[in-house]
């Protein structure tokens, strides 16, 4: 098979089309991850011990079970018991929530490394919980999280993928559905490619200098 320019063409804007949609789901799924991931880390942190129960359940729960299978259990079951929604914010809902899980950890990671004379110092000063959290500890923790958290990120990215399982049209969609239509795999594949490594590189190259900046 040879490459059919007219064809590459024919199809960018449909690639390009998928192209707005995959960098919508990574924003949309990442301030849900990030904001998500920061309650739970804090709810698991600051909860009594049933609190902590099942916060861990729910952590475990979203790590433990395959992406795809959370999205078809989203947009195949939930409307059985009367939940239906269009597959775009079930997608950026169930990306959003998995990679808070991960968020979590990491967030209760970099609060682990904050030394216990931080807490110490805070109590000493009679602070609140809220004014210590709020202007001691959280601040601390996200500052210490912002590289590991920048990693999944770019992991959002690369699993907005899967959405074209649910119609979603995001560029691996767009690509499968030009092959569908024309019969020809090399030239939406080729460039969906192409395209994907010309938004990571970019991207990898501002997070090794945010994290740079962040050691």
């Amino acid at each position: 098979m040879t490459w059919d320019w007219n064809y590459t063409f024919e199809i960018l804007p449909r690639l390009m089309l998928g192209v707005w949609y995959t960098v919508l789901v990574t924003i949309a799924s990442s301030a849900i991850a990030l904001t998500a991931g920061l309650l739970l880390a804090i709810l698991e942190t600051a909860s009594t011990r049933v609190g902590r129960a099942f916060v861990r359940f729910l952590l475990e729960l979203f790590r433990g079970v395959p992406i795809l299978v959370m999205l078809y259990f989203a947009f195949y079951v939930l409307p059985e018991f009367g939940v239906t929604l269009p597959a775009l914010p079930i997608g950026i809902g169930v990306l959003g929530i998995v990679y808070a899980a991960f968020c979590s950890e990491v967030y209760r990671g970099s609060l682990i490394t904050i030394p216990p004379a931080m807490r110490d110092a805070c109590v000493a000063l009679n602070l609140s919980s809220y004014i210590t959290w709020r202007r001691v500890l959280g601040p601390l923790m996200i500052k210490r999280a912002i590289p590991a958290l920048l990693n999944y990120v770019l992991a959002l990215f690369r699993t907005s993928a899967y959405l074209f399982a649910l119609g979603v049209p995001v560029l691996l969609g767009e690509a499968q559905v030009a092959g569908y239509e024309n019969f020809r795999y090399l030239e939406p594949f080729t460039v969906a490619g192409v395209i994907y490594i010309a938004m990571n590189l970019p991207f990898l190259y501002l997070l090794s200098r945010f994290k740079d900046k962040h050691v």
